[in-house]
């Protein structure tokens, strides 16, 4: 499972990692790991998976290689790595850091957009970063480090809308790598590695499916329209979005369902018809998958929370 684009000589060390199915589930976006003093090193091998990956080092030394490069980081350090960059690390014995992990749609609002593409996709795709670590020094009078150590409390304590309030950060901290590397004169469209040909087919096709996804909506045919074989534009996608096709077409009705189950009264087979799905068990089995719980509990949660709010 390579990304288009990348040398598999890359990956020949590399073991995939698929973050949903470790935990089971489909819903899962974001996670977090506070890793304490170990007393003794330790090695994670060499891996890759679909999500983006942030280092905050609290104390101590941690070594990481990405793509074959070597990085030491060390108290107050911050180290990225994209989505599917192959990368190990070593944490010694008295390194103290945060992991956080998160799927690279939490950067777009529930309702998807080019514009926000246009900013997003040239990242995702470019299969790697411009610059990987963020010295303590270039960290020291910003929000970063709040923003972690935020994102990592909330993700452990859970409380009500703990998800809003994470994907607030990441969409913060995202930001100001992107300004940051502007300021630099770093322009990710314009790349040898990420073609803006790519990127436009990309947000056709995310248009399409955005105007469309009530209706039948095909792989075969997003392929004409970006003018590829089905074979490559499958890979293409998959390698662009982190998902294939179907998984993200699945996504975005699910996610429209949601909106319709939370602003509407209209029963579980209404939602299923006007979100594109082929009859309310198989609309049923793709909410639970995705949001842990059925459609019809989904619903009762809400009735419940605003109840006790009220």
């Amino acid at each position: 499972m390579t990304r288009v684009g990348i040398h598999s000589a890359d990956y020949k060390n590399a073991q995939y990692e698929d973050i949903r199915r470790s935990f089971n589930t489909e819903a899962v976006s974001f996670c977090s790991h506070y890793h304490e003093r170990s007393g003794h090193p330790s090695e994670i091998p060499a891996h890759y998976h679909e999500y983006i990956e942030l280092i905050y080092v609290l104390e101590g030394t941690f070594t990481a290689t990405v793509s074959g490069r070597e990085y030491t980081l060390t108290d107050g350090d911050l180290l990225l790595v994209n989505a599917n960059e192959p990368h190990s690390f070593h944490r010694h014995a008295e390194c103290m850091f945060i992991c956080l992990q998160f799927d690279p749609f939490l950067l777009f609002s529930t309702v998807r957009s080019t514009f926000e593409a246009r900013f997003i996709m040239p990242f995702i795709m470019s299969y790697s970063s411009p610059q990987r670590v963020i010295p303590a020094s270039e960290l020291d009078e910003t929000e970063i480090p709040g923003l972690v150590e935020e994102m990592n409390r909330e993700y452990n304590e859970k409380e009500y809308g703990y998800e809003l309030a994470v994907r607030s950060n990441i969409c913060r901290i995202f930001l100001w790598f992107l300004r940051k590397w502007h300021n630099q004169g770093v322009h990710m469209g314009v790349t040898s590695s990420v073609r803006n040909e790519d990127i436009a087919r990309l947000e056709n096709v995310l248009s399409y499916i955005d105007e469309n996804y009530m209706r039948t909506v095909s792989a075969e045919k997003m392929a004409r329209l970006c003018n590829m074989s089905y074979s490559y534009f499958s890979r293409f996608f998959k390698a662009s979005i982190g998902r294939s096709f179907s998984e993200y077409l699945t996504y975005v009705r699910v996610t429209e369902a949601e909106k319709l189950l939370i602003t509407t009264n209209k029963n579980v087979s209404q939602v299923a018809m006007e979100t594109g799905f082929s009859n309310a068990s198989y609309f049923i089995t793709q909410f639970k998958k995705h949001r842990k719980m059925t459609p019809k509990k989904f619903k009762q949660r809400l009735l419940r929370d605003a109840q006790g709010d009220a």
